[in-house]
């Protein structure tokens, strides 16, 4: 539901003419207290206001509004001119420009109502994230510096490029969290820097605002279809690029904390079960790829029942912990350690045959034997230990499941053979000769 807060009938033609009735029903009304009743009633998922009048206004929505506590996107119409009112104490989540175009509205519409869905699902766990990176695309040296001085004075860290191949090397080596982006650059235009971008999976996620001319209608949709998550509209006006950097800035932090949530295991901050599923997958492809081999570790903590039973579960959970970060510190930049489940973990080491990948699980086998947890005296044998299980790509297995159930079988024997020990997986039988 999209509640329109204007008086003039202009502003309510331009709206209603190009809303889709499909997706949203519209409820109008001229006045703020008219207003506060409706959606006190009603609860709409979007309020559009146009502000005709620049002096500061009665203030009745906006404490309405910080009284009830709720999410309410805001989209603020500006005046024909494009003024904006001097003194608004709403928080404005989204401008959208006079004469209202049915792009602009959808784009607007589905900017907000995202960022509020993410807010709904997130419900406030997400704490800031530091002073985020925001890489300005733009050949003219005086706009550059114009549009980084706006951002900076927002706390925002700015990296500028003046065209289109400086862009994508900055991008790739280090990706910001947002691009702001002239179309119209020296070399590779800025629709083929969108493209660049959303293809390379270290940089598909960043929101990316494009920069068209006035009337360039054409440009925004086709923008939008090489993958720019919005638009503004040349000159930028400093207020309407701060909304928009804010609003997409969150929408981005919100859906990476959302991502890294379903990701990752929440009490020891490892991959999951599930990404570790996605990222065997993607280094098993690479190593078939290059004819590299790939290593996959399954280790269990020996007799973990016993040390919850005699220290409790919530030093249970501490003790995993710590075995997370001391797996963490003792392997490659490159390698990926995972929560398998309960106590059991796997670690993936890219390019790494079966010597290199026993020689790192002795490693790791000692360093944990030797680490001080709290009751690691009180387990048998005096000491919290490990098992190992090896298995290597392609002599144990071709696929990610035959290299768990490799390296699983493994463990198994470790475990088998008196626990606190390292053991490789068994090469398969091979098939019997056809001639015996």
């Amino acid at each position: 539901m999209v509640l329109l807060i204007a008086a003039e009938k202009s502003t309510v033609v331009e709206i209603a003419s190009q809303l889709d009735y499909q997706q949203y029903n519209l409820l109008i009304t001229t006045g703020e207290e008219d207003a506060a009743k409706i959606i006190q009633r009603e609860w709409p998922d979007v309020v559009i206001l146009e502000t005709t009048d620049p002096r500061p206004r009665s203030e009745v929505l906006s404490r309405f509004l910080a009284e009830s506590r709720r999410l309410l996107p805001l989209i603020l119409v500006t005046g024909p001119d494009g003024a904006y009112p001097d003194h608004f104490s709403l928080q404005v989540n989204e401008i959208l420009h006079r004469p209202v175009n049915g792009l602009e509205l959808s784009t607007r519409l589905n900017a907000v109502l995202h960022l509020q869905q993410l807010e709904q699902q997130a419900k406030s766990r997400v704490a800031g994230s530091g002073q985020p990176r925001v890489l300005v695309v733009k050949d003219s040296p005086l706009q550059r510096r114009v549009l980084a001085r706006y951002l900076a004075e927002q706390n925002m860290e700015v990296i500028t490029a003046s065209d289109g191949l400086e862009a994508l090397k900055i991008a790739r080596r280090n990706p910001p969290d947002m691009v702001l982006l002239d179309l119209v650059l020296p070399g590779v235009d800025g629709f083929e820097v969108c493209r660049l971008l959303r293809d390379n999976p270290s940089t598909a996620r960043v929101p990316i605002v494009i920069i068209t001319s006035h009337g360039g209608r054409e440009e925004r949709i086709r923008g939008l279809e090489y993958g720019a998550d919005d638009f503004l509209v040349k000159p930028v006006d400093q207020r309407e690029l701060i909304i928009r950097t804010r609003s997409l800035l969150r929408r981005k932090q919100l859906m990476d904390s959302l991502l890294s949530e379903a990701s990752h295991d929440h009490l020891t901050g490892l991959y999951n079960r599930r990404q570790m599923g996605e990222e065997m997958r993607r280094e098993l492809a690479r190593a078939k790829r290059y004819g590299y081999s790939l290593t996959v570790i399954m280790l269990d903590v020996d007799n973990f029942k016993n040390y919850n039973d005699t220290q409790g579960h919530q030093a249970g959970d501490e003790m995993l912990r710590a075995l997370a970060e001391l797996l963490n510190t003792s392997t490659r930049g490159a390698d990926i350690v995972c929560r398998y489940g309960g106590e059991e973990f796997i670690i993936i080491l890219p390019q790494t045959d079966l010597a290199g990948g026993m020689a790192t699980a002795e490693k790791i086998r000692r360093l944990v034997a030797a680490h001080p947890f709290p009751g690691g005296a009180d387990q048998p044998g005096g000491r919290l230990t490990i098992s190992l299980g090896v298995a290597v790509y392609p002599d144990h297995g071709e696929t990610a499941e035959e290299l768990i159930g490799a390296a699983d079988r493994a463990l198994y024997r470790a475990k088998r053979e008196g626990k606190n020990r390292t053991v490789a997986a068994e090469f398969p039988a091979l098939p019997n000769p056809s001639w015996q």
